[in-house]
């Protein structure tokens, strides 16, 4: 009878130490970063360029759901019932709809800008499915002016920066979450602007919500050293930051630009190196950063 007791209760204890090792383990596997999701169950943001609004919503949606897209920039400034309806049909898929603009113009007259802000804030008001922000393209590298003289480059990127400072600092935008698109080459670029000298993407970045680097290559390794200088800054800012990547054919440029050569498959595998490195860097701020890619027609059209 004894032995039954002792053995009955080596069993019992047995339980209990295993079952402590479970709850320490399950602690431990819900407090890895690599589950995607911070204290506050945000989870690391993947986006797409949309430009072309005549393409099928129901078809690029689920292949946006299928790849774990959560925001899209959608560049329709219809600004009606359209919209509502496509807002709607993505919310109810988990992914976040952004308005997307951009015009090299808006450097040198705001106006035209300033005028199209007011139909996305009269949109806002007017309707259910709204906009979870305003996602802006201008480049000024494509302004004709921009290949005179490295000066003139200079003088465009500081009209660029008060273009965002006009915007940011505006009172009656302050609900308006606002994402810039930046080259990765702006770090080489010092420009002088608000009495400071240091480089164009670090004044980007001050005054953004959020910034989306265009780091275009075709490799893990060189999309984190294209931005490398951006990601530590924007950490020290704690300020949300995106890689993005390139799918379009860009081979009259460079073969190294796009994943249009090597195909989804690739790229997907390239990302997943990419997001480990970044876990590896930043640990606990994992989450403050994500990818973007462009764009859905040609993401959507690339081979396998």
């Amino acid at each position: 009878m004894k032995n039954k007791t002792k053995i009955f209760m080596v069993l019992i204890a047995v339980i209990v130490i295993v079952s402590v090792i479970i709850v320490v383990f399950i602690g431990k596997k819900n407090n890895n970063p690599k589950d995607n999701k911070n204290n506050n169950g945000e989870v690391f943001a993947k986006g797409v360029w949309w430009w072309s609004v005549s393409e099928p919503d129901e078809i690029y949606l689920e292949f946006l759901r299928k790849n774990g897209v959560n925001e899209i920039y959608y560049a329709d400034s219809s600004f009606d019932s359209t919209v509502d309806n496509f807002i709607n049909k993505a919310n109810s898929l988990g992914i976040k709809v952004f308005f997307l603009c951009g015009e090299y113009q808006w450097i040198d007259d705001i106006s035209s800008f300033n005028e199209l802000l007011n139909e996305y804030t009269e949109y806002q008001n007017s309707y259910k499915n709204k906009f979870s922000g305003v996602h802006i393209d201008v480049e000024p590298h494509q302004h004709p002016d921009w290949n005179d003289n490295n000066d003139v480059r200079i003088e465009l990127i500081e009209r660029y920066l008060n273009y965002v400072k006009l915007i940011t600092t505006d009172a009656k935008n302050d609900n308006i979450s606002f994402d810039f698109d930046i080259p990765f080459w702006y770090d080489d670029y010092f420009v002088e602007f608000n009495g400071e000298n240091k480089e164009a993407y670090k004044f980007v970045i001050d005054m953004a919500d959020r910034v989306f680097v265009m780091s275009y290559r075709d490799s893990a390794e060189r999309i984190y050293s294209s931005a490398e200088n951006e990601l530590e800054y924007a950490s020290q800012k704690n300020k949300k930051l995106f890689l993005c990547v390139e799918t379009s054919d860009q081979s009259a440029e460079s073969e190294n630009i796009s994943f249009f050569e090597e195909g989804k498959n690739f790229m997907n595998g390239e990302l997943e190196t990419l997001k480990q490195i970044i876990l590896d860097e930043y640990g606990e701020k994992f989450n403050e950063f994500g990818f973007s890619i462009h764009h859905m027609k040609s993401w959507y059209e690339l081979k396998d």
